[in-house]
């Protein structure tokens, strides 16, 4: 049987909430009177979608820091959100006394009251250089090893360290930006849910109802339907952890069209990494979640997953429907026919990057494959 592995992101869905929320991570962290506190007149507990808009601009300059570290192949948002607020706590650390940078680097783990003791310390009138992120992206390399490795080498050299392991990835600051980006984008309540742990706050609402669907649904269902009719397998790769990806998709009416074996997400992901943590990491463009997706998600092959990667599918069977360089990159590396969809952050200009790596074909969206596969 043909399959079509999907992407959620920039194919199904906008990518612009995600993104949303990871500016006001970031920008929570940094001056939220909850932690660094460097501006607490900004209005957290009662957020607008003009300050949202404010927000996201200056943090990642227009947009420019997001698009960079897309081409560069860092494709998840906690990432993405992560080495931009590394680079900002990087230079607020050098503002204080080498002592003090070793009791922040020698804590056993990130969380509210670290940081908020943080903040007798700090110049409460430090100025925020939101370029800076962009400066060291610009000096960055390909791939996500080389942008994290990257990061530690900055931080060594800026505060004069030689142990920078606290800005590592899934490291203790890692998981505590994530915490707060999933109390953004899944709310308060659904948060202690999910997550298993209480919430920091109490007030926020959750972005994950408040989606944005690219295409018309029926549209889409209506292609998903005709796909499956013509024979082929559907099925879901996605940098977004199982709930962020199940919620929407049964509020649109998409789940239908596939099973819950034939999606697998970050939460997948991050299950394989703690099995195996000599692969690490295996979030796109590592194949991992595409070939995963392939067979059904079975647990008992993970290990074949990881290790078993290059040219191990038939180019004219297996497709894979993405919007990301990181997704083609999957695609070439299995040996997989790559689609790539114009509707994700680069919009029409990610063209010239797919047709610079080859893609096998590009359509302005979704529903276009339809000429391609029936």
């Amino acid at each position: 049987m043909k399959s079509i592995l999907f992407d959620v992101d920039g194919v199904f869905l906008s990518e612009e909430r995600c993104f949303d929320v990871s500016a006001l991570t970031v920008e929570e962290i940094l001056k939220s009177e909850d932690f660094l506190g460097l501006d607490t007149s900004i209005p957290f507990k009662d957020i607008s979608d003009q300050l949202i808009h404010d927000i996201r601009k200056r943090v990642f300059k227009d947009d420019q820091i997001l698009t960079q570290l897309k081409s560069l192949g860092l494709n998840s948002n906690w990432d993405m959100l992560f080495v931009v607020f590394s680079i900002h706590f990087i230079n607020i650390l050098k503002t204080l006394d080498k002592d003090e940078i070793e009791k922040v680097l020698n804590y056993d783990a990130i969380s509210k009251f670290e940081l908020t003791k943080l903040q007798n310390l700090i110049n409460q009138n430090i100025t925020i250089d939101y370029d800076r992120p962009l400066e060291f992206i610009n000096h960055s390399e390909h791939g996500k090893d080389n942008i994290y490795a990257e990061l530690e080498a900055y931080a060594k050299l800026q505060l004069n360290i030689d142990d920078a392991s606290l800005f590592k990835l899934k490291g203790s600051l890692w998981h505590f930006s994530r915490e707060i980006y999933q109390e953004w984008y899944l709310g308060s309540s659904l948060f202690k849910e999910v997550e298993d742990k209480l919430p920091i706050s109490n007030f926020k609402k959750g972005f994950i109802y408040d989606e944005i669907i690219l295409r018309p649904v029926e549209e889409i269902q209506t292609l998903l339907t005709d796909l499956q009719e013509a024979g082929y397998q559907l099925a879901i790769a996605t940098g977004r952890p199982r709930t962020e990806t199940m919620v929407p998709f049964k509020s649109l009416g998409l789940k239908q069209f596939f099973q819950d074996d034939y999606i697998v997400t970050a939460t997948d992901v991050l299950n394989a990494e703690k099995a195996f943590p000599q692969y690490v990491p295996l979030g796109k463009p590592n194949p991992f979640c595409y070939i995963a997706t392939l067979n059904g998600n079975d647990q008992s092959k993970y290990k074949d997953y990881v290790s078993k990667q290059t040219n191990i599918v038939n180019k004219e069977e297996v497709f894979i429907v993405g919007d990301s360089l990181a997704d083609l990159l999957c695609a070439k590396k299995i040996g997989a026919t790559f689609i790539g969809t114009l509707t994700g952050l680069k919009g029409q200009a990610a063209r010239e990057e797919l047709e610079d790596y080859e893609a096998d074909y590009i359509v302005e969206h979704v529903s276009h494959i339809r000429d391609i596969l029936i």
